[in-house]
């Protein structure tokens, strides 16, 4: 078991971990939870939200390199 050093927290990755704590808790509509019983349908729609997270992150890198 690691602890976490208190004097270098940003280097042991606390920000990381909480974010990905708090994005993978999506909300999804009642629609969604039911379809995602099928696990064709499921893997889908996970590939489609990872695309447009892809597609979020280079938009965003480009309008850093832009200047915005």
């Amino acid at each position: 078991m690691s602890y976490m050093d208190r004097d270098n927290i940003i280097g042991e990755g606390l920000f990381d971990k909480l974010k990905n704590f708090f994005k993978d808790r999506r909300k999804y509509s009642k629609l969604t939870r039911i379809l995602m019983k099928d696990p064709k349908w499921k893997k889908a729609y996970k590939d489609a939200e990872k695309a447009v997270d892809d597609y979020t992150k280079i938009v965003d890198k480009i309008a850093k390199q832009a200047g915005k």
